[in-house]
């Protein structure tokens, strides 16, 4: 064969080789052939526990201002739309909900899944499996737990936002950019669910009316939850566990129930030491904190070094007394380490990791949380 003609057709081969490895866009939908689900709850039926009542809510674009034609500033009541279907599973529901769209279903925009109590307590592998398994589900969403049912998430219109599951991102999207708020989202619990050093919480929201609320962190125990924790106990794991801020520190000063002292914190650093003592774990943990004076109701010379010293040392004493009855409540009453001291011995002690049972010898751990406050500055006062 002529060299000429070699190029050409060992060109031409490799394009006609080519077009059998191209997917193309067969299968492609337009986005007005879908209906989008920006929020999920999850439920069980009171009439039959074993049934289980998923709830959507899908934005109404024509019904959302600045989207066009006919959008008159419609309020969140009127510019979403909230569905329900029951089924044996979450699946079953989900084609149950279908046969009453003329659209597919989309959850690419999916950014809330909203979780029943009682859902929660009985156990999330088999409820959140499907979502393990959906290419369309992304992992960056949230799910959290609802104080009694999670379809009242989705049907409380906070009149903040237009579309009420954008006041729900918001929340909680600010309050962990702030360290006020934990950022958990859905592939940060899968792993959890699937780690044996790391028990997994997630975020509780409770709900009246129309008034939404972050109200801490419910606990699990494997995948079931097991109890929850406030505010203040929330903040105190996450300075110990994430090394965030958490919210403002609220304190006595000398003693004095009455004279309040309130410091923020602008710098959080945790240490964990783990030795061994007769088969036992002996866990110390220092956290350090370094922040502000944002508020005081009593008297008192801030331009004494005495005045400062007594401030930081009744933060401390107050840190370390709560924080002790946190570690008896999780040893103890939940029986869970949220702290995540599993993890630690497991990276830094690998040999006695894999000679324990973790799950049972974390009730019995010598535990103690001793505290560093270093205050930055105390502010502007009038003299």
């Amino acid at each position: 064969m002529d060299k000429s003609l070699r190029f050409p057709l060992r060109a031409a081969l490799m394009l006609f080789l080519l077009t059998f490895m191209l997917t193309g866009c067969w299968d492609r939908r337009e986005i007005e052939e879908r209906t989008s689900v920006v929020a999920i709850a999850i439920d069980k039926s009171k009439d039959n526990p074993n049934v289980i009542v998923l709830t959507v809510q899908i934005p109404i674009p024509i019904r959302i201002a600045g989207s066009g034609a006919g959008s008159g500033g419609a309020d969140g009541k009127h510019s979403v739309k909230v569905m329900s279907s029951t089924g044996q599973t979450v699946v079953d529901a989900f084609q149950n909900l279908q046969k009453r769209l003329n659209q597919e279903l989309f959850y690419g925009h999916t950014r809330i899944i909203a979780i029943g109590e009682d859902v929660a307590k009985a156990g999330l592998n088999h409820i959140l499996d499907p979502f393990r398994r959906d290419p369309e589900i992304r992992r960056l969403l949230w799910p959290v737990v609802v104080k009694g049912e999670g379809r009242e998430l989705l049907t409380a219109i906070p009149t903040l936002e237009q579309i009420p599951t954008v006041f729900i991102m918001t929340l909680i999207e600010n309050g962990a950019r702030s360290g006020r708020i934990p950022d958990i989202n859905l592939g940060d619990f899968f792993i959890d669910l699937s780690s044996r050093s790391r028990e997994p919480y997630l975020n509780y929201i409770e709900v009246n009316g129309d008034d939404i609320k972050w109200s801490g962190v419910v606990l699990f125990h494997e995948d079931r939850m097991v109890g929850r924790l406030n505010e203040r106990e929330t903040w105190r794991v996450m300075r110990i566990r994430e090394k965030r801020d958490g919210g403002n520190i609220v304190f006595p000063f000398d003693g004095n129930p009455e004279h309040l002292a309130t410091i923020n914190t602008e710098f959080v650093s945790s240490k964990q030491k783990v030795s061994f003592q007769d088969g036992k774990a002996v866990v110390r943990i220092t956290v350090s904190i370094e922040g502000n004076l944002l508020e005081k109701t009593f008297d008192a010379d801030l331009m004494n070094a005495k005045t400062i010293r007594q401030l930081e040392s009744d933060a401390v004493r107050y840190l370390e007394e709560n924080t002790a009855e946190l570690v008896n409540k999780l040893q103890h009453v939940y029986k869970t380490d949220a702290f995540g001291i599993g993890s630690h011995i497991k990276a830094h002690h690998p040999v006695m990791w894999k000679q324990m049972k973790w799950e049972e010898q974390f009730p019995e751990a010598d535990i103690r949380v001793t505290y560093k406050v270093k205050l930055r500055n105390t502010g502007m006062e009038m003299r």
